[in-house]
């Protein structure tokens, strides 16, 4: 919440008024300075230096940094919330019949190819060594792309399926990756947020899963949505593969 370089150059006694905002931070906008003074055991100078020295103009700066500060804490909440209904709802949609219809069209795809490559960039680049490693344990012939940014061989691709793995669908190193792998023969079936997204309309198949997108309050390139529907979507198409290759061989 506050600088920490500004916070390591406070006295003993305007660490007593930070300690007190850092207890106190959810009742801190409504208080005025006298009602401050008197719950921190301090001074009004006391109260001001400290705030002046963590960047503040004055009390009524503070407060409505407080303030925006509450807004975002009850802003996140609500997303998070709001992401686990949503996860709930598609959770409860993957498992009706009617879902098979999506899936199908990616189980044949996955059935008919002999290579499974998964790849992404991020967090779904560490989901696409999660999918390898999880079809590998329903011993289909998968592995993952562990470095986006390698050359795709431009021969032996034929027989193989491309799992893009993209939240937002418009990553620019994955959209390449899309464009090569079926430049050299392989399918394209894409996992994304969105089934408008370029990468989404550039593959041969997409499943969307549709989730409110959250960004990192850090860095701005860095997207918190949910993936548990991604999880979900590898373990249900790995088991529903093994199930009809299980049928076929026997």
């Amino acid at each position: 919440m506050f600088d920490t370089e500004k916070v390591k150059g406070l006295n003993e006694l305007e660490m007593v008024v930070y300690r007190y905002i850092i207890e106190n931070v959810s009742t801190l906008s409504s208080l005025t300075i006298r009602e401050m003074t008197e719950a921190a055991h301090v001074s009004t100078s006391t109260i001001l230096r400290t705030l002046t020295k963590l960047g503040f103009g004055g009390f009524s700066e503070f407060k409505y940094f407080i303030k925006e500060e509450q807004q975002k804490k009850e802003r996140s909440f609500d997303y998070f919330y709001d992401a686990t209904v949503q996860v709930d709802h598609f959770l409860k949609r993957v498992n009706d019949d009617n879902y098979r219809d999506v899936l199908q069209p990616a189980v044949k795809m996955i059935l008919n190819k002999r290579h499974i490559v998964f790849t992404g960039i991020g967090t779904s680049g560490t989901l696409g060594l999660y999918g390898s490693r999880y079809f590998a344990n329903m011993e289909l012939n998968a592995y993952s792309l562990a470095n986006p940014f390698a050359p795709i061989p431009p021969r032996g691709l034929e027989n193989t399926l491309t799992i893009i793995l993209s939240v937002s669908g418009e990553t620019e190193q994955m959209i390449e990756q899309a464009i090569a792998f079926k430049r050299y023969g392989a399918q394209v079936l894409s996992i994304t947020n969105d089934e408008n997204s370029t990468i989404a309309r550039m593959s041969d198949y997409n499943i969307s899963y549709y989730m409110p997108e959250v960004g990192s309050p850090v860095e701005d390139h860095v997207n918190l949505t949910t993936q548990v529907p991604v999880i979900a979507l590898i373990e249900i198409l790995a088991h529903q593969v093994a199930k009809k290759l299980h049928v076929i061989e026997e």
